[in-house]
């Protein structure tokens, strides 16, 4: 039994420590943020607070990349210590919204409308 639980609590320290679950946190802020921001339902809340996430998590250091092309910032700002962060709850905050515009455009271009 204990050996199960220093396994279980070692493995938890890893996970917090990861720079993917960090990010993702990040992200998630940032989704939150949109959401309150934007006055919505629970459930697209939620939705935006997920995907928020999981876009922070998925782009991993290259949302800095991005951040920094997008402001046109000088390329130096990309390996910034503590950059990371804030490039994640940024893409937390515009990427649901990003893909949300794409995906309302492509069901435009396709004739599908919305899914009020």
């Amino acid at each position: 039994m204990n050996d199960n639980s220093g396994f279980l609590a070692a493995v938890l320290r890893e996970l917090a420590a990861s720079t993917a679950v960090i990010l993702a946190a990040w992200g998630a802020l940032g989704g939150a943020t949109n959401a309150l921001t934007t006055k919505m339902h629970l459930r697209d809340a939620l939705r935006h607070i997920l995907l928020g996430g999981l876009i922070a998590a998925g782009m991993g250091s290259l949302s800095m990349a991005v951040i920094a092309a997008w402001l046109g910032l000088q390329p130096e700002a990309i390996p910034a210590g503590g950059a990371a962060g804030s490039a994640a709850y940024l893409v937390g905050v515009f990427g649901p919204a990003f893909i949300e515009v794409v995906l309302a455009r492509l069901r435009a271009a396709k004739g599908g409308g919305g899914d009020d």
